[in-house]
């Protein structure tokens, strides 16, 4: 019998920088982020007072995130262009559930297998979301059963170096035709 470590890997807060840009947070988990962020070293009037609410009150707040994020000086950005246009062509809230569900509810070969899903369906998201390698990986796992902890790992890491930033936009904002 195989035995699995089913520990839960702590799964990193997002930043404010990283909410501003557009990373998704639900509301009902706005107040564990704001302890959070007050943790790390983030401050602001706003930002305690998110912080004091409960998930059910949070749902129904005045306390805005845009206007918490702007007090930390990471104003939401604005996005004024097509869908297409926006980093990593909209996938990546799928990417980072993929990655969030490594050892949680997904071995590591399966959120590898849903991230080359993704990042094969979009031709510009394959060279730097790792495709070539993500590939290679999970083709050792499949012929080499007594590596896989170790192929484990390294998709593990592989993963969780993706970054939203390391793809540009689909199209260029300094050459817009309209």
């Amino acid at each position: 019998m195989t035995d699995y470590d089913v520990t839960p890997t702590p799964t990193p807060t997002p930043t404010p920088e990283q909410v501003a840009r557009g990373r998704v947070i639900p509301d009902r988990d706005l107040p564990m982020v704001a302890a959070q962020w007050l943790v790390e070293g983030y401050d602001s009037p706003l930002l305690r007072e998110l912080a004091s609410l409960t998930s059910r009150q949070a749902l129904a707040a005045e306390v805005r995130l845009g206007d918490v994020l702007a007090e930390l000086g990471h104003a939401p950005r604005l996005v004024d262009v097509p869908y297409e246009q926006v980093a990593w062509r909209g996938q990546w809230e799928d990417i980072c559930w993929a990655v969030d569900r490594i050892d949680r509810t997904h071995r590591p070969y399966a959120a590898a297998q849903y991230v080359l899903e993704i990042i094969g369906d979009h031709e510009d998201l394959w060279g730097p979301g790792g495709g070539v390698d993500l590939t290679a990986m999970l083709r050792a796992w499949d012929d080499d059963a007594e590596s896989r902890i170790v192929i484990d790992e390294q998709i593990r890491t592989h993963l969780r170096a993706l970054r939203e930033q390391d793809v540009p936009p689909l199209v260029d904002e300094r050459r817009r035709d309209y």
